[in-house]
């Protein structure tokens, strides 16, 4: 389902955002929220955990649409590096996607993958197979069957899947 402004979740979403941003100025002034703004562009910008950004949209192999990353940040990270595998069933809860990726190792096992953020922000910055123009970008949402859906969750182990475990 694509999101919109005019969806119920976004604007409750915004304003429980806007709702938290006016506690922590009524809490910590405005330095804690200005510690909040940094934290965020950090996270973005030229830093091992902003390659994060680069992992999941740019690719030097297009017939790959974005990687993941299995690596030991991931065990700080929430798993975020789980991107194939979030985005086949967005519904997995975080802790659960490496356990996705081992129940359909056929799917997984087989694709390229970063198992470093620091050489792939590296890579980025020296390596001539990328560019800003590496960025993947959908024009329209399509059904293309490029990766595994639903189907391959074995019914039998879907508790193992579940938010409870």
């Amino acid at each position: 389902k694509a999101i919109t402004m005019r969806d119920r979740w976004f604007v409750v979403n915004f304003a429980f955002a806007v709702l938290y941003d006016v506690a922590v100025v009524y809490f910590c002034g405005w330095a804690g929220l200005v510690y909040l703004a940094f934290s965020f562009f950090f996270s973005i910008g030229l830093h091992p955990v902003g390659a994060r950004w680069i992992q999941e949209h740019y690719t030097y192999d297009f017939d790959q649409e974005t990687f993941s990353y299995y690596g030991p940040i991931n065990l700080v990270a929430l798993n975020m590096g789980y991107h194939n595998e979030h985005h086949d069933l967005p519904s997995i809860p975080w802790n659960n996607l490496p356990k996705l990726r081992g129940l359909a190792p056929e799917f997984y096992d087989t694709l390229k993958y970063h198992s470093s953020w620091s050489r792939l922000l590296f890579q980025f910055v020296f390596d001539k197979r990328y560019s800003l123009f590496s960025r993947i970008e959908r024009m329209k949402q399509r059904n293309d069957g490029s990766r595994p859906s639903a189907e391959i969750v074995d019914p039998a182990n879907t508790a193992l899947l579940s938010a409870r475990n």
